[in-house]
């Protein structure tokens, strides 16, 4: 079937493209983007009857579909499915998104440690089970401690 242009090949290569093309909407490099390429492939070989023959079709078939595809989104059949990849939105303090809860409170208190802190560990402050990190020592299970110092979501406690 060398050189001849079938329908059995149309249909390879048409069936090629369509998975690519849903591929491209939903990507992921899975079964659909594998399966198209496979079909692609096996379409161009079919046609070819040789090798250079067969890149050349693979190559043109791609600037094609390139010359296609940015054509279309320029004249904005696109521009739509490209903005709802995009995060547009902005998540700012005053509406209540935080990055870190505010443990500023617990600067210079003392608690006790609930779980050995072996550099980290939880510690209870005011009735509250806290993740925290001790300055450099192993600290054990039932010794008091204090807060020394804030660093962001992270607190530094030090035995008393």
């Amino acid at each position: 079937m060398f050189g001849d242009w079938g329908l059995l090949t149309a249909f390879l290569y048409v069936t090629g493209m369509v998975l690519l093309m849903i591929e491209a909407l939903m990507p992921g490099f899975g079964v659909a983007g594998i399966s198209g390429i496979v079909l692609v492939l096996a379409s161009i070989v079919m046609i070819s009857s040789s090798f250079f023959q067969a890149i050349l079709l693979l190559v043109g078939t791609t600037a094609i579909a390139v010359i296609l595809v940015v054509a279309l989104y320029r004249m904005g059949y696109g521009k739509r499915f490209v903005k709802s990849m995009i995060l547009n939105t902005e998540q700012k303090n005053e509406e209540g998104y935080v990055s870190t809860k505010g443990y500023e409170k617990y600067l210079g208190m003392r608690g006790t440690v609930a779980t050995p802190l072996r550099s980290a560990g939880t510690v209870i402050i005011d009735g509250n089970k806290i993740d925290a990190v001790s300055e450099a020592e192993f600290i054990d299970k039932g010794i008091e401690v204090e807060v020394i110092k804030i660093e962001g979501g992270r607190i530094v406690v030090k035995r008393i």
